[in-house]
């Protein structure tokens, strides 16, 4: 009995410990319209289900890929919670990461 009790236990560590995902989480790809001081303000590419909301959203500038750094009209893609602020322009606030991908 103490050796499948083990056995499961080290067995529910083990696949905690692999899902490093974030349930939940959005990828968003959008267009570089200009760089603030803290933030990013970017359009979503055409067909993006974020340009049928907002077609400006403003994304904090953290958690950065080891990437080039963006300039304006770089594609980034941005790895989100999902939830963005209705407000003009749109906002992003928890962001898990963005990298450069044109």
């Amino acid at each position: 009995m103490k050796k499948i009790f083990c056995i499961l236990t080290a067995l529910t560590l083990l696949l905690s410990a692999c899902s490093g995902s974030k349930s939940g989480s959005v990828t968003l790809r959008a267009t570089v319209l200009e760089i603030n001081d803290g933030y990013y303000l970017v359009e979503p590419v055409e067909g993006s289900a974020e340009l049928k909301s907002a077609d400006q959203i403003t994304v904090p500038i953290k958690n950065m890929a080891p990437s080039p750094e963006p300039e304006a009209g770089d594609i980034l893609e941005i790895e989100y919670d999902g939830y963005i602020a209705e407000s003009y322009p749109a906002q992003i606030s928890n962001v898990y990461s963005v990298r450069v991908v044109e």
